[in-house]
């Protein structure tokens, strides 16, 4: 199971599987019932789900046309819009607050950045401009910043972009950080790292005052994801 996201109101999680053919496809899985549906079945790559904050639709990327672009899929209908359309590579979509945008990373540029597209007319704006390399974003509940993987001197850190005032910070001190996810009140996240030879998970406040590991005794985690109801992160465990 990888890039497991979870549906608004906590009781759904999308994710993406190879557990019924040998390539990989989307799933969403009703935690009440256990009940699991295939979503996606495409050639080629499945992979990124993002549920809009409505819950009714899921944003994702698809190869099936040629380039990995951004798609949406209705989940009531089952209808799919394709979103982006570029020769580069895009990616990791994320909903702005309101529904109305998505986040993505993208090399359009030569490097990785973060690109925003208004989702009424398509139009795209860069959002990143500092470093080489910015990926993975999400936005604060509030719409106020960006947390995204953002590398310096050669190292994976998390940073937070003040999209009002247009100044990144460095949120953490380690190395090969990724994966990040914010709480629901939008104070803190979660990412994985890594400490000596295990993968494990970290958390930092937004303000970057305070900062905690959260080793595993379970073997390495990846890829946190956290709830909306604030109680429980989802995180695979890799023995």
């Amino acid at each position: 199971m990888l890039s497991a996201t979870w549906s608004p109101d906590g009781e759904r999680i999308a994710y993406v599987s190879f557990e019924r053919n040998d390539r990989p496809a989307i799933f969403m899985r009703d935690l009440a019932t256990g009940r699991v549906q295939q979503l996606t079945d495409f050639q080629g790559l499945n992979g990124a789900p993002a549920f809009s904050p409505d819950g009714k639709r899921l944003a994702m990327v698809l190869s099936k046309d040629g380039n990995p672009d951004i798609y949406i899929l209705n989940l009531e209908n089952r209808r799919l819009r394709r979103v982006t359309r570029h020769y580069g590579i895009d990616t990791e979509p994320s909903w702005m607050p309101d529904g109305n945008g998505i986040v993505f990373t993208s090399n359009r540029g030569g490097q990785p950045q973060i690109y925003m597209i208004t989702l009424s007319d398509l139009s795209i704006e860069r959002l990143t401009f500092e470093g080489d390399y910015n990926a993975r974003a999400s936005m604060l509940p509030d719409g106020s910043g960006l947390i995204m993987v953002h590398r310096r001197d050669g190292i994976f850190h998390i940073a937070l972009l003040d999209l009002r005032r247009g100044r990144l910070t460095v949120l953490t001190e380690t190395s090969l950080d990724e994966s990040p996810s914010i709480a629901p009140n939008g104070s803190m996240l979660i990412y994985a790292t890594q400490m000596g030879d295990e993968g494990i998970l970290a958390a930092v406040s937004i303000d970057g005052g305070v900062k905690f590991n959260l080793p595993s005794s379970e073997g390495d985690v990846r890829e946190p994801a956290w709830s909306p109801t604030k109680r429980k992160i989802f995180t695979p465990i890799l023995r």
